[in-house]
């Protein structure tokens, strides 16, 4: 009896030890396969490098907008530079086909927005906070005209979505609150009665970022 209880334990013994075993091998293994899953934050646009605070603050007149979030400002330090606003996508606008590229009609208030930032920019004075650059190599930046912020309100407007891949806390929390006061107010995008992301358009089109 003494023998048959000993080995019955020691059999236990093995098995809390094996079980352990796996346990710590899956806390081990578990966060190193979900940091090769997961993707690389890449911002608006692409973006490479994000920074939680602005890395630099630039002012300057915008001379032109394209597709309403990139812009082109001249600055007294460096003459032109090319931007894109940090953390918010437009609807698509309509698009020519041109080098490979298909034709597309763009989305509803794709032409409104974009027309509403070149209004509101062209040949102003702004400020830019910046937080890095895309793969292109633009800055990103939240632009303020004056005290309006000028991200902050295509959001508010309903005339953009927050980007998802926005990895900036601050900005993100600010973006999201807009976007719930838009969406309960039922603003721009928001009253059309399945407002699509910019982002499945251009997968269901196959339509590449500008």
């Amino acid at each position: 009896m003494r023998g048959a209880s000993f080995h019955a334990w020691a059999i236990l013994h093995r098995a809390v030890f094996l079980v352990l075993g796996l346990v710590l091998a899956l806390m081990w293994v578990g966060p190193t396969q979900a940091a090769k899953a997961a993707p690389t934050p890449s911002g608006t646009g692409g973006a490479t490098v994000l920074m939680e605070s602005p890395e630099a603050k630039i002012w300057g007149t915008v001379r032109s907008v394209r597709d309403g979030t990139n812009l082109v400002v001249v600055t007294p330090e460096h003459g032109r530079q090319e931007f894109r606003l940090l953390g918010v996508e437009l609807p698509e606008p309509p698009r020519e086909g041109r080098n490979g590229t298909p034709a597309s009609p763009g989305q509803p208030f794709g032409a409104e927005a974009a027309a509403y930032v070149r209004d509101l920019l062209v040949d102003k004075q702004v400020r830019l906070d910046v937080y890095g650059k895309d793969r292109s190599g633009r800055s990103l930046a939240v632009v303020w005209l004056g005290d309006i912020d000028v991200n902050l309100t295509l959001v508010k407007e309903g005339l953009a979505w927050v980007s998802p891949s926005l990895t900036v806390p601050k900005v993100r929390i600010g973006l999201e609150v807009a976007a719930r006061q838009a969406q309960v107010g039922r603003y721009g995008l928001w009253a059309l009665p399945n407002p699509e992301s910019p982002w499945q358009f251009r997968k269901r089109h196959r339509l590449p970022v500008e």
